[in-house]
């Protein structure tokens, strides 16, 4: 053990003294510390302020951009829209005028067409009825034609058979009459062929 004497003392006095000193310090050390960190707490506060009212003021910015990308693309869409329509409008109006017109041509080559072979028809039907009129005609003179050759002819044979018979007469005995002459059998078979044919 150390002897206590006023050395001692004086040197316990100064340990306490350094002693209070270091916790002056050590509280001041603190108490700069805890300003320093309220300063950068109040700074970053600020700053987190700053951006949030910068997010903020973009964001609102961003959004009215979009609004009015949005507006301009729903303008722009009508607008194609409304063009568009009126195209496929004026296309359908286009195709039907001509399809239209295609139609009355076509309606008016049949009505033509119908004209010509009607008119051709009638051409030939006009033409056969004349024909067959002339070969009517035709058949009727060379009927009156073979009527009187055949006419002539009769005549002719019964003269030739009335010279026969008066030959006959001259050399042999009368006897009775026949019913049918020559010539009457004659024109008998004539008409028996004309009926079979």
């Amino acid at each position: 053990m150390h002897p206590i004497g006023p050395g001692t003392e004086q040197h316990d006095a100064r340990e306490g003294a350094d002693y209070g000193g270091v916790g002056d310090r050590v509280a001041g050390i603190l108490r700069a510390a805890e300003t320093a960190a309220q300063e950068i707490r109040a700074e970053a506060q600020e700053e987190a302020e700053r951006v949030r009212q910068h997010a903020t003021a973009d964001a609102t910015a961003r959004v009215e951009e979009l609004t009015r990308n949005a507006s301009r693309l729903r303008e722009e869409a009508e607008d194609y829209a409304r063009d568009i329509r009126l195209a496929v409008e004026a296309y359908a109006s286009q195709h039907r005028r001509q399809a239209e017109e295609e139609a009355r041509e076509l309606v008016s080559e049949a009505e033509r067409r119908a004209t010509s072979i009607r008119e051709g028809a009638q051409e030939v039907a006009q033409q056969l009825e004349e024909a067959t009129r002339s070969r009517q005609e035709e058949i009727r003179a060379e009927t009156r034609s073979l009527e009187e050759g055949r006419r002539g002819a009769m005549s002719g044979l019964r003269d030739i058979a009335a010279q026969i018979q008066d030959l006959l007469a001259d050399d042999e005995p009368p006897r009775e009459e026949p019913d049918d002459t020559l010539v009457d059998t004659l024109d008998s078979e004539r008409r028996r062929r004309l009926r079979r044919t």
